[in-house]
């Protein structure tokens, strides 16, 4: 544990930690081939997949953890999140956090209110890491997330 994750859920440390563990050797970013689901099952109801496409980027859900379904509201796998978000007669929905991933290969760690409104309702608070995984080791295509979701008096529901 380092000083910049010791306030972090255990749930959150341990996805990173374990993010951290399947980098290469040579310090570029390990890619989904990389990923054993088993190694952390536990959280896996509160993981998701998404793929990122192009650049600009946009994002696909390509896995939603079950956990994830019932704080989202629904089941979007293999929808983009800016089709999959977008209210009738508005402009496409921004992912500030997910770009700034996407480009930048930096891991995001967050704790505070949802931004999403299917969450608002559902959660005082969230918490969620965004971890890049590339391929090719250098170009993010893929971004595993854990979030976790907390009531009123901080308690994890």
């Amino acid at each position: 544990m380092t000083a910049e994750t010791a306030h972090w859920h255990p749930k959150i440390r341990v996805v990173h930690d374990y993010w951290r563990s399947i980098h290469p050797a040579d310090g570029r970013l390990p890619g989904r081939p990389a990923l054993d689901p088993l190694a952390i099952a536990p959280i896996l109801p509160h993981v998701m997949l998404i793929d990122v496409e192009g650049r600009p980027p946009r994002f696909r859900y390509r896995l939603i953890g079950t956990r994830m379904v019932d704080a989202l509201g629904d089941d979007f796998t293999g929808q983009r999140l800016d089709e999959a978000h977008r209210k009738p007669g508005s402009p496409p929905p921004q992912f500030p956090s997910y770009v700034s991933v996407a480009v930048s290969g930096q891991p995001e760690w967050r704790r505070g209110p949802p931004h999403f409104a299917s969450y608002i309702d559902r959660c005082k608070e969230l918490e969620r890491i965004f971890l890049p995984l590339a391929a090719d080791g250098q170009t993010v295509d893929m971004i595993l997330t854990t979030s976790l979701f907390f009531d009123p008096s901080g308690r994890e529901i």
